[in-house]
Parts: structure tokens; C-alpha cells; sequence
């Protein structure tokens, strides 16, 4: 038992650390462990994507040794991974104060750069060229066997590999930017309306179900109603991304603001499962 509001505490824990230099450094820190856990995914797909190369391009009777491998290089890629991730994601709330996303660059692309990096590297000096190019060598019984066009894309692994991840980092990093243009525009919308709108109360009329421990989001689809200054009922039906214990409840109340000069315009009406005393309250993911 705690005289105290847990999630009060919580809240005023995390307002601590906003704009600190310690939150910065820790996020900064974050994110070249991210970076270095996807150098480390970028080894084990390497190896992996060698061992095969090797054994399409070389005879079975090859003289040429086996690639090395590493085989820890997966296992912790993945722990290393969710690790750095849990780092990174964290002080970057802190720092930001936002609980929704992330500022700057998200995990995926930061992953990305690391194992594009890694895999131009040691595609174009590590790995080892075939005995001869265009022909499986059999020193054994002399049964030498041209290449086939399966065997020619295997041989150009060393190019398409490391040049399809660094596509992918781009295509993340794109999208990362889009998405961010987005929720800036939403944010500065929620700004406007602050200092500019109405605040009233709503109450719940419908929801999907409810939040769970086991995911850090449950994505809710929710309806709530509330009565504008003209008397006018309206109901706003939305899909969103609730983390557990701030879920909407059926029957609730709910604290509401909108722009009363629009307010049939959607995506100035703001909803809270709170008291909405943080303006973080009002953002989720699925906000429109």
C-alpha cells in the first residue's frame, strides 16, 4: 500500500530526467548499441549467406578450407538487440518527455546502418574468392563444372547482400522521416488547440477490449461522445495504441478538447483518458 499515486510518481520520475545532459548521453549511447548490435546481426547474416556461397561456387572435393564462422554472433545479435533497443528507447522517452515515439532516429534504421555497414566491410575484404571464377574445381578426379546461373547469384552475393540492407536502411530511414512529419504535424495541432480550444469532459460509448501487461501497447478500437459550446452532440470513433492501466473504459468519463470554431474537424478533437494534465496524455499511436 502507497499514500502516494504510483503513476504520479512515475510521471514526475520521468519529468527529472527531460533535457538533461544524462538523459542525452544515455540516449546517444543507446543508439551506438543499437548501431553495434546490428553490426553483429550483419555478421551472422554474412556467415550465414557465405556457407552457402562457398558450397554453390566450390567443388565438394575443394582443397580450399571452410569459412570461418562465429556462432555466437546470432545469439547476441538477438539479446543484443532487444537490449540496446530497451536502452536506447527508454532515455530517449526520457529525454523527450514523449511516451508515443521516439525522437531523431527510430531502432530499425539505426539496426539497419549497423549491419549494412558491417556486411560492406566484410563482404569486399573478408570473404574468401572462390577457386575459380566460372568453374566449380575438382582437384580430385578432374571433374571440373561450369557455373550455372544460380551459381552466378550466389557469386554476386558480395554486391547484392550488403547493397539490399543498406536499401532497406534507406527505405526505414525515409519512412522514419515521413512518420515524423506526421506526428509533428499532430503535435503542433495539439499545441494550437491547447492555448487556443476548448476543454470539457466525454464519456465512453464503446471499446474493443482492454489492455494487457504482456505487450508495452494494446491497439483499442473506441468510440467517446462529448457535447460541443452549440449544444451539439458528437461522437469520435478512433483506433488506437493504450498502454496498460490507460486503456478506455466503458461508461468512463474522459477529458476531451477540441477547437470550438471547428468542431467538426477530427483532427483538431484530442481525447484523454486522464485528466489530461500532461499534454502526452492526448497523443498515443493511431492519433490522427
Amino acid at each position: 500500500m502507497s499514500t502516494v499515486d504510483p503513476q504520479q510518481a512515475r510521471r514526475e520520475r520521468e519529468a527529472r530526467h527531460r533535457r538533461t545532459p544524462l538523459a542525452l548521453a544515455m540516449t546517444v549511447l543507446g543508439g551506438l548499441l543499437v548501431t553495434a548490435a546490428g553490426a553483429v546481426g550483419g555478421a551472422a547474416i554474412g556467415q550465414f549467406v557465405l556457407v552457402f556461397r562457398m558450397m554453390n561456387l566450390n567443388s565438394v572435393f575443394s582443397d580450399s578450407p571452410d569459412p570461418d564462422t562465429v556462432p555466437w554472433a546470432a545469439p547476441v545479435a538477438v539479446v543484443g538487440t532487444l537490449a540496446a533497443a530497451a536502452v536506447y528507447t527508454r532515455w530517449n522517452h526520457r529525454w523527450s518527455g514523449r511516451t508515443t515515439d521516439v525522437a531523431g532516429i527510430g531502432v530499425l534504421p539505426l539496426w539497419l546502418v549497423g549491419a549494412a555497414a558491417f556486411l560492406w566491410w566484410t563482404t569486399q575484404t573478408q570473404w574468401p574468392a572462390p577457386d575459380r571464377v566460372g568453374t566449380a574445381v575438382d582437384p580430385t578426379f578432374g571433374h571440373d563444372e561450369a557455373w550455372s546461373a544460380g551459381d552466378w547469384v550466389w557469386y554476386a552475393t558480395v554486391w547484392w547482400v550488403p547493397a539490399l540492407v543498406t536499401l532497406l536502411a534507406v527505405l526505414a530511414c525515409t519512412a522514419g522521416g515521413v512518420t515524423r512529419l506526421g506526428r509533428g504535424s499532430r503535435r503542433a495541432r495539439l499545441t494550437d488547440v491547447l492555448q487556443q480550444g476548448q476543454r470539457t469532459t466525454g464519456e465512453v460509448t464503446a471499446v474493443s477490449g482492454a489492455t494487457t501487461p504482456d505487450a508495452s501497447r494494446t491497439l483499442l478500437r473506441w468510440t467517446f461522445t462529448f457535447v460541443d459550446l452549440q449544444g451539439v452532440r458528437r461522437w469520435v470513433e478512433r483506433t488506437e495504441g493504450f498502454a496498460h492501466g490507460e486503456g478506455p473504459v466503458l461508461g468512463h468519463v474522459v477529458t476531451v478538447l477540441y477547437d470550438p470554431a471547428r468542431p467538426g474537424d477530427r483532427k483538431r478533437i484530442f481525447a484523454a483518458t486522464g485528466k489530461g494534465q500532461d499534454p502526452e496524455e492526448f497523443l498515443r499511436p493511431g492519433t490522427t
